[in-house]
């Protein structure tokens, strides 16, 4: 019998937690919670403080983004403009930074959207849109930031993976009317027989406040896939460095590491026979060319960083890899597998500082509910052990679908699929809880990898932006508590 949690008894742990102030801190009035609606769709969540979540997600082809109180389920949104769609979410000095695309001009606009989070509690919200380029098919996919100064001046830099989508035979403005003198592989991107659209691997780096007007500060980098066959699947800050992480495929697979200093310029440089960190990185021989694998990273402590994939040396692997690194040495020091039940579709990892673990979301064969449903399951970025067992959660309130997930205070996460989702504490699993389910997993040590030095001159384009603004009303209410466990 589930726990259905009544609006008083809400309301007296909110008073309970409100009471005792500050000194509880993160100590959560509970050890699971689920709220919300089970409406399943893309999603993203980011934690901002201790109380307070902001969650993306779409319905009826609609974008939203709202600021979620944690302990109260008090909910406040902001609707985003038509035809705009978000793949990833950071929060800084307040404001949240989602990139995507926007089809409103019936083509993949590549978009960044931003707004202040202090403006959700008054009658208006300016959200402003940043589109790289005017005329170039993007799809922005994943985003992450650090703060620098240059004199008295703070500003954000941003670094994000995409893609650009043309005409395959040349027909569009790409590549001709976008290469600089010192980019050489313009004639690897064309093919005059082949009429379909191509798509081209990118990275790109924006300062905030954003560019209006054609600058060093708006720079994107192609990864070219005919010459070189990699491609840029994540991007991680740590203390010191921007990492971009992905595959090159080849006799051999590989993984590619770029490793960056955090600087006023990160993929490019115009001092001369200066070469760009991006265009100086590492790769790691998988051995094997039999995999498909597709890698999520996070930043760990200090410059570590750990990235996690699954069918990484086999089409249909029963297994997790978990690899960890030493940025400012570039070396492979950990390797895992956490053997699933079956053949896993990993969905997100979040780092959780207080345990120095990295939580994953996957699909898995779940034994306790003898179906498929999505997991939640921590690994030791660190552990040196040849094997060890950590306990995989999977709710069971309703069964529902997981996309995003993020590290709250404490060994609290929180997790959302959609108009739903729930915080728990990942380090105090109840066996006899109503909301989840708890079932071990089994860990292996593996071999690392060791590196080897690698170089590619990347094309290189400074597009010119544009900015749009819209001045939207939010809309407060609250999430339904569905099911908790204290």
């Amino acid at each position: 019998m589930k726990t259905i949690v009544h609006k008083i008894a809400t309301q007296l742990f909110v008073i309970i937690f409100i009471a005792i102030g500050s000194e509880v801190k993160a100590q959560y009035p509970y050890n699971f919670s689920f709220a919300g609606i089970p409406y399943d769709s893309k999603t993203i969540v980011r934690y901002y403080d201790e109380q307070h979540a902001v969650v993306y997600h779409e319905d009826n082809i609609r974008g939203y983004v709202s600021l979620v109180n944690v302990v109260t389920n008090g909910v406040i949104t902001v609707q985003l403009d038509d035809s705009v769609y978000m793949n990833d979410m950071c929060i800084f000095n307040d404001s949240v930074f989602l990139c995507g695309y926007d089809l409103s001009y019936n083509f993949f606009y590549g978009c960044i959207a931003t707004m202040s989070l202090n403006n959700f509690y008054s009658g208006s919200v300016l959200v402003s849109y940043f589109h790289p380029s005017y005329w170039m098919d993007l799809n922005l996919k994943r985003i992450k930031g650090f703060k620098y100064t240059v004199g008295s001046h703070e500003y954000v830099r941003f670094l994000l993976v995409g893609e650009h989508y043309y005409k395959c035979d040349g027909s569009s403005p790409f590549p001709l009317n976008m290469l600089l003198a010192n980019n050489i592989h313009e004639q690897y991107y064309t093919d005059n027989t082949d009429h379909s659209t191509c798509t081209v691997n990118a990275v790109f780096e924006v300062r905030y406040p954003f560019p209006n007007i054609y600058t060093p500060d708006n720079i994107l980098r192609f990864i070219n896939p005919t010459i070189n066959p990699e491609v840029i699947h994540d991007v991680v800050v740590t203390d010191n460095y921007v990492a971009f992480v992905g595959l090159e495929e080849g006799s051999t697979n590989k993984i590619t590491l770029h490793v960056c200093n955090k600087s006023s310029h990160v993929l490019y440089t115009n001092a001369p026979s200066v070469i760009s960190d991006f265009d100086n990185y590492y790769t790691y021989s998988l051995g094997t060319t039999g995999g498909s694998p597709f890698y999520h990273a996070c930043a760990l402590d200090r410059d570590r960083i750990a990235i996690a994939t699954q069918d990484e040396t086999s089409s249909a692997s029963t297994k997790i890899t978990i690899r960890t690194f030493d940025l400012s040495t570039h070396t492979m020091t950990h390797a895992q597998d956490l053997q699933c039940n079956s053949a896993p579709q990993l969905k997100d990892i979040a780092y959780i500082p207080d345990l120095q673990k990295v939580m994953l979301l996957y699909h898995d064969y779940y034994r306790q509910a003898n179906s498929f449903c999505d997991v939640f399951c921590t690994v030791d970025p660190y552990n040196v052990s040849p094997s060890y067992t950590q306990s995989g959660m999977a709710e069971n309130v309703f069964h529902t679908k997981y996309g995003s997930l993020d590290a709250m205070k404490a060994a609290y996460f929180i997790s959302t699929g959609g108009r739903f989702g729930f915080m728990s504490d990942a380090a105090n699993y109840i066996t006899t809880a109503n909301c989840y389910n708890v079932e071990d997993y089994t860990i292996y040590k593996i071999d690392c990898i060791n590196a080897t030095p690698s170089y590619f001159n990347y094309d290189i384009y400074r597009p010119t932006p544009t900015n749009e603004n819209s001045v939207i009303t939010p809309d407060e209410g609250e999430a339904p508590s569905q099911c908790m466990d204290y």
